[in-house]
Formats: structure tokens, sequence, C-alpha cells
């Protein structure tokens, strides 16, 4: 895993042009990037006449294992033609769905350790109990009966799973997470408890998110979202906001965008995901609603502040600053120019609860939104 902005991508391909790629392209017996070790170990294998290991990418990207072959064979190509085929040919990529939440480590929780363990451990590791892995069953020198566990399923094809996941769960962390910043709320759980963020993410998920999840065997995807909420609900592994805002610019075009582009599609609403949006823009003008300073929490921010600001006053600069993460199709389509330009209107003049509430009164919402028991959670 190197997390989902690390696989060298510009517009959904891979970029061959970045400086650190370009090192290991002139420097490939000591390279800087995992993707140039790996491409340093596969050469070894096939000079030695070793069979290929599998590449298996856990992170966050829809067909990651279709990624990873895309970088592996680009690098590799600019290095030795031969090799590149040979990758392409004989290595095998297997897309998959991990699926646990599992927070960066804070300083509280390393005192918690410490406190109730008597270990001075520098880097634990909170996680909530629930776990998936779903793989794509293409290991062609074998692999582990990983089958055995119960939370682990091969199968040929992962698209299902994967939508669900990362359209439900790691889009619902991006839809909460701006407007939770920008009302000063620190963990994930505060904000499925807060009055107008909860039912503002419950509403979202029925009624934009889940209608471009297709069918995914034996789960039925309200169920799958009523899980999800409980998840999220949990105080226990202390998810915080930051870490769910961090590198917007990497994490919307991948959990939220495509949802916007299949909604615009099919004919369907996108005002709660342009809300979304433009919650982001105003996250990223520097101040949460109480006037408190956010801290740059984007690789991008500089750029991204500067749009935000001058978005004030044209809503448009922001998307025509951000081409590259809307995608033309959508930063130019005028059903969601209009609907992020009144949305982000609408969270400047009456603040971010009354944009919530607006979106939330105007829509069905289905989750009965428990969250009594959400310490323990089903397997």
């Amino acid at each position: 895993t190197v997390t989902e902005g690390g696989y060298f991508q510009s517009d959904g391909k891979f970029d061959v042009n970045n400086e650190e790629i370009q090192h290991d392209i002139a420097n490939i017996d000591n390279p800087k990037t995992v993707f140039g070790m790996i491409v340093k170990a596969l050469r070894y294998r096939r000079e030695n006449d070793i069979a290929p290991f599998a590449v298996l990418s856990a992170d966050n990207l829809l067909s990651n294992g279709d990624v990873v072959r895309d970088v592996l064979v680009g690098l590799a190509r600019e290095v030795d033609t031969d090799l590149a085929d040979w990758i392409e040919k004989e290595v095998a990529c297997p897309n998959n769905m991990v699926d646990r939440i599992t927070p960066k480590t804070t300083s509280e929780q390393k005192e918690f350790v410490a406190k109730e363990y008597g270990f001075e451990e520098q880097w634990p590791i909170f996680c909530e109990p629930f776990t998936q892995w779903v793989l794509e069953d293409n290991f062609p020198q074998g692999r582990p009966k990983l089958e055995q566990l119960d939370s682990v399923t091969f199968v040929e094809d992962v698209k299902p799973w994967e939508y669900m996941k990362l359209r439900i769960l790691n889009g619902g962390h991006a839809s909460l997470c701006y407007p939770s910043a920008l009302l000063d709320v620190d963990y994930v759980h505060e904000s499925m408890e807060h009055p107008s963020i909860g039912p503002f993410l419950d509403a979202l998920e029925h009624n934009e998110i889940i209608p471009t999840v297709g069918p995914v065997p034996n789960t039925p995807l309200p169920q799958y979202w009523a899980l999800t909420a409980k998840r999220f609900s949990n105080p226990t592994i202390g998810d915080t906001i930051p870490r769910n805002c961090f590198d917007g610019a990497s994490r919307q075009p991948k959990f939220i965008v495509p949802v916007i582009r299949d909604n615009l599609k099919a004919g369907r609403s996108v005002d709660g995901l342009a809300l979304v949006s433009a919650l982001w823009c105003r996250y990223c003008q520097g101040k949460t609603e109480s006037g408190k300073e956010i801290e740059p929490n984007d690789p991008q921010w500089d750029r991204l502040q500067a749009a935000a600001l001058r978005a004030k006053e044209d809503p448009v600069e922001w998307l025509n600053e951000l081409t590259e993460v809307y995608g033309e199709d959508v930063a130019t389509n005028p059903v969601f120019v209009e609907s992020f330009s009144k949305a982000l209107r609408l969270v400047q003049k009456s603040g971010v609860e009354a944009a919530l509430n607006e979106y939330t009164s105007s829509s069905d919402i289905r989750t009965e939104m428990d969250f009594s028991d959400s310490s323990t959670l089903p397997l």
C-alpha cells in the first residue's frame, strides 16, 4: 500500500514525466520509488529464470491491480522493452478490495497503550473489528489458502465489491469530512452523531451514491450502508476528520467525481454531491465557521486555497482551476456547474448547517440512525 495518491497518475494515466519516475528510469539499479524497486526485483527474477511474484495492491483504487500493472509496465518500458513485455505477459497483478478502517496513529493512542498496558509503543495500530477482503483469484504461481478465513473471499470479478466499498464507504468519508472540519468536529463518530452531518450523509448515500452501485452478490446495498454507518459511529478507533480531509485533490476524483459523472449520465440529481464539492472548496478557503485557521492539508494546498478564495466571488473559478480533478466533462457540465455554484453561494451566505439541512429536508431518509451500541459491531 502506498495510498491512493502514490501511483504517479495524471489524468487517469501513468505519469512517466514525474521527477521520481525519471530518476528511476535513469537509475533502475538504485531506485527511489516502490515501483522502481519492484521492477528491479522482477528484472532480477527474469534474468535468473525465477518465476515472478504476484504484485498485490491493497490501496483504495478502482481496479487497483490494473493500475499497478500500468505503472510497472510503463516504467519498465522506459528501461527495457523486453522486460516490459515480460511483465505484461507473466506478472499477475490481482485486483482486490480490502476493507478495514485503520486510522493514523495519534499521540492519544500511544498514551492509552502506555497507561493501559504498560508499553511505550511508538506506533500502535488501532482498528475496527470489521474485516473484509475480496480478491481476484489470479495467482499463477500459487497462493496461501486464505479462503479458509471467514473474512476473505476469492472471486472472478472484484468490481462489484470495489464499487460498493469505494463509493459507499470511502465516498461516505469523503462526503462527511469537510462539513465536519468546517464545524470544528474532530472525529468521524462525532460527525455521525451531529444533528446535521449524520442525516445529510444518510440522505446522500440513499439518493445519490447507492443508485450508482450495481448489484453485489449476496449483499443488499442498503444493509451494507447501514453497517457502514454503524462502523463510522464506532468511537473506539478514533478516526480523525483531518485524516479524511487530507489530499482531497487525489481522493475526490476517486471517490466523489465518478459518482457525479454516473448520476449526470443517468439524468439523476447531483445536488448533494455538488454540495460536497462546495464544502471542499469552502474548506480550502482556510478557516472554519468559527474562524479557526485550517492547517494546510493537501500537497497542492497553496493552489487549492488560491482557487477557493477566487471562488468566493465566482464559484466557476474553482471548477476551471481543477479540470484535472473533475474532468472536462464534469467541470463544464451545465447541470453540475449550476448546482455547485448554488451550493457554494448557499454555504457562504447561510452557513454549513443550513446548507446541509436544506438538502436533507428535501430528501427521503431511510436508515434508522441509532448509535446507542456503536462500540459493538457485527462481523
